[in-house]
């Protein structure tokens, strides 16, 4: 008879978890204001309009903040990283109109 032997990994604890949404949020912070700067630059270069790109990296900035405060509440190795990717999306967004 063969005896395997599993090692359980302990996950990270809620504390970190919490400690990296709250990075997330300072990340998300820096990304409103990339986005921003985009917007501006767009504005003035180009047509003058927003397009539908530039809203959509505003409303992934939003859920990526909901995503955040929810990782703050309830800490979720899936909402941090949902939170980080929807950071970075809006600035990539708004650079794609």
């Amino acid at each position: 008879m063969e005896t395997t032997t599993t090692t359980d990994t302990p996950g990270q604890t809620p504390f970190t978890l919490r400690v990296w949404a709250s990075f997330g949020l300072l990340l998300l912070v820096a990304c409103l204001v990339a986005t921003f700067m985009i917007t501006l630059r767009d504005a003035i270069e180009g047509d003058g309009a927003g397009g539908m790109f530039i809203v959509a990296g505003f409303w992934a900035l939003a859920a990526g903040a909901v995503a955040g405060v929810a990782a703050l509440i309830v800490p979720r190795r899936g909402l941090v990283i949902a939170q980080y990717c929807l950071a970075i999306a809006g600035p990539f967004l708004a650079v794609m109109d």
